[in-house]
């Protein structure tokens, strides 16, 4: 079973981020919609295509993933989250993944663009996929970012991490987690004198019917 939504503009006000640092910072402000939500252990993929005019230090813009116990389902902000995509670094747009078990940490590299590769605004923007794994250690969560012709064929699959802890839930006896994924939004800047805005392309989640 799959949830696509297609051409769609999300913005956020300045002053929003999804961030937790120790020893007291936990944000969660940012503005989320679209959201499908379904059991942990039918999740199989969340993929998101999307571009921005970044100007801001941290704006943001990817895929946004909380898994969650369902009987503490409305708590905000949640204790668990990943939050991966591009963000404004260092004066350009870079590859970034954040993982939140208890605080949060941040991966992040050069968003470089391979040789068979056409401009991001040619093609609708990035594409950025979190996929269900297993090999003979376990199972996980991957994160690539995928190239992708004008036409859309996958060019190239780039890794970009393994999260492990996310699926680790899904077996807890007695206690059934759910997954909220939405398109992820957010403009960290303060003083920022305008809202961020970014153009999806497409957001697509698989489920196991």
């Amino acid at each position: 079973m799959s949830t696509i939504q297609e051409s769609f503009v999300l913005e956020a006000a300045p002053g929003t981020d999804i961030w937790r640092k120790p020893p007291t910072t936990n944000v969660w402000n940012a503005p989320i919609s679209r959201t499908t939500s379904g059991p942990l252990k039918k999740f199989q993929s969340a993929r998101v295509t999307f571009w921005s005019d970044w100007t801001e230090r941290y704006d943001q813009a990817g895929l946004l993933l909380v898994p969650k116990r369902a009987s503490s389902a409305d708590v905000s902000p949640p204790e668990k989250w990943i939050k991966t995509g591009v963000e404004f670094y260092l004066g350009k747009p870079h590859l970034s993944t954040v993982g939140c078990d208890r605080f949060a940490d941040w991966s992040v590299g050069p968003l470089a663009l391979t040789a068979n590769e056409s401009d991001p605004t040619e093609v609708g923007g990035v594409t950025i996929e979190i996929i269900r794994e297993g090999d003979e250690h376990g199972k996980s969560l991957w994160v690539y970012r995928l190239v992708l012709d004008a036409e859309g064929h996958l060019i190239e699959k780039i890794p970009l991490r393994e999260i492990c802890w996310v699926l680790a839930n899904e077996d807890e006896v007695g206690e059934e987690w759910l997954l909220d994924v939405s398109p992820l939004v957010a403009r960290p800047e303060k003083k920022a004198t305008e809202s961020l805005k970014v153009n999806f392309k497409s957001f697509e989640v698989q489920w196991l019917s």
